[in-house]
């Protein structure tokens, strides 16, 4: 892949990488360090990038999500991201339903934040999911589960309150 192509296919999916190693990292500066990382093990490698341009926002987001992951245990340490003070790229008023899923996932904490970003965000199957945070396949299914079922609660409340477009 040229240096050129690179560069704008990188710029396409610049958002979305900072997002996934948010969610998995919690700290805004953790997951601009992780795509920095991210980005120059990307440069390095760019030339045995083989296919068409398809192949790179899967190729970048699996290298975004191996650099988080390793941050993250270098770091050992989870801070919780309070979603008023995310970017703009991902808080556009008014929200989504997108928007306030994930800010339903900033509160579940981080433990179960990490499961459903590394699972939906980083499309990771439970196995790797496992590998990558040093926990039984039990514990990452049974996270998966609370995540998904506090969610669903918090879903559930938003619609009685008359909060946003929220079908459960």
């Amino acid at each position: 892949m040229n240096d050129k192509r690179f560069l704008e296919l990188l710029h396409k999916e610049e958002g979305k990488l900072f997002r996934i190693a948010l969610a998995i990292l919690g700290s805004e500066s953790d997951a601009w360090d992780a795509l920095q990382q991210a980005v120059e093990q990307a440069w390095r490698s760019r030339r045995s990038l083989r296919g068409s341009d398809a192949v790179f926002p899967a190729w970048i987001k699996k290298i975004t999500v191996n650099c988080s992951i390793n941050l993250l245990h270098r770091r050992e340490r989870v801070i919780p991201v309070d979603p008023l003070t995310l970017p703009a790229v991902m808080y556009d008023p008014p929200l989504s339903d997108a928007a306030m899923i994930w800010q339903l996932v900033e509160e579940l904490g981080p433990d179960l934040r990490k499961v459903i970003a590394l699972r939906y965000l980083g499309d990771l199957s439970l196995e790797e999911i496992a590998r990558a945070l040093g926990i039984p396949l039990g514990t990452v299914k049974s996270r998966l589960h609370i995540a998904h079922k506090r969610l669903k609660e918090m879903l559930d409340d938003k619609e009685q309150k008359g909060v946003g477009n929220i079908e459960a």
